[in-house]
């Protein structure tokens, strides 16, 4: 335990993991105080009082005589069905995401790309389309998400990684439509591709020129997305070899440029360096490119890199990234027309549309022989 920060918040914060990892769902039993006083060295005290703070949150619900359960706070309790004179006129587009990694959406490129293709077809019809960013983990959230709800007549949400808040979702029975969900989302529209496919596509192109030693820079692993794309790199990984190079996974700090830099010098370091990178987003294999810069290592000469967005920025690179597609502009077409037609008729079978990854070649990998 850190000293420094009060053992309650951390018993709090262990309490929290366990939740975001999946390790315990909505509806689960926790584990007993006792185990839990025994596991991390605490006081049943302070394990009881963690949990009862959490309990007032709403996040776990105590039944007498059973033990704790994991719950999550309602949603959308205000939500009454509208009739058509109380239409808002306004559409949702909601981002699950850790507060901790937030970010304004003009920085996200890939985010900023759905939010204008909703856009472009919502404003045909009149509508407007309202964001927020939601850490569906936290039930202090759950108020202010509330208070964004009232507002609109449908969402569409990106991202979900928890089955319990999009129940809480279905319950409200406010039409929405899901993008890339990372849970199962049964009964929902759902616009998605195959992250995993993406990055298996990734390392089959780079053992096809000729890499064996082929790293990962990924984003943070106690998240689903980053998680999916570590399980991608690892089955094609498994493909080419027996035993998993676990030495060359990192990154696993954020998504960002310098989270690729940092991870880039981790990996060069090694004394059997990889000879190409996949990263799991454009931003990392940013910082990727300019880390192997600094190393006086030339790419793809000396090692190769690919991307994963085929953002603008993979494109205005030095040189050129490979990257993997996501078709963003399309798949918010797509959810923004499905969201309509659900408004329209609330009763209509969901639907699940899958969207390609396709591997844009440009400059940053090259073929090896004799590696």
């Amino acid at each position: 335990m850190n000293d420094k920060v009060s053992k309650q918040v951390q018993v709090e914060t262990y309490l929290l993991h366990m939740i975001k990892s999946g390790q315990w769902k909505t509806g689960d039993k926790i584990r007993s105080e006792r185990d839990l006083s025994d596991e991390l060295g605490v006081s049943r005290i302070t394990i009881r009082n963690a949990i009862l703070h959490l309990t007032e949150k709403g996040l776990f619900e105590r039944k007498t005589g059973q033990g704790t359960f994991v719950k999550l706070p309602l949603i959308g309790e205000s939500i009454q069905k509208k009739a058509a004179g109380e239409m808002s006129g306004n559409i949702g587009y909601v981002i699950c995401k850790e507060k901790s990694v937030q970010k304004p959406l003009l920085q996200e490129a890939f985010y900023f790309s759905v939010f204008s293709g909703i856009e472009e077809i919502t404003a045909k019809t009149g509508r407007h389309v309202l964001f927020t960013y939601i850490d569906d983990f936290n039930p202090d959230e759950i108020p202010r998400f509330n208070n964004f709800l009232a507002k609109v007549d449908g969402l569409i949400i990106e991202e979900a990684t928890n089955t319990g808040f999009l129940d809480k979702i279905r319950q409200s029975a406010l039409p929405t439509v899901l993008i890339a969900p990372s849970v199962s989302a049964a009964g929902f529209d759902t616009v998605t591709f195959d992250v995993r496919l993406g990055i298996r596509k990734a390392v089959k192109y780079l053992v096809s020129i000729g890499h064996t030693r082929i790293g990962i820079l990924n984003g943070p692993l106690h998240l689903q997305t980053a998680r999916l794309r570590y399980e991608g790199w690892r089955t094609g990984m498994e493909q080419l070899t027996c035993s998993i190079p676990e030495d060359l996974v990192a990154g696993n700090t954020g998504w960002t440029a310098e989270a690729g830099h940092t991870g880039m010098k981790e990996l060069l370091e090694k004394n059997n360096r990889p000879t190409a990178v996949v990263c799991a987003n454009d931003l990392i294999a940013v910082g990727a490119l300019s880390a192997a810069v600094e190393e006086k290592l030339t790419v793809p000469d000396d090692i190769s890199i690919i991307g994963f967005d085929d953002s603008e920025m993979a494109e205005l690179s030095t040189p050129p990234l490979t990257s993997m597609k996501l078709y963003s502009r399309q798949m918010a077409h797509t959810a923004a027309n499905r969201l309509l037609e659900r408004l329209d008729d609330t009763d209509t079978p969901a639907i699940i549309t899958e969207f390609p990854i396709d591997l844009i070649i440009r400059k940053s990998c090259r073929e090896v022989k004799n590696e």
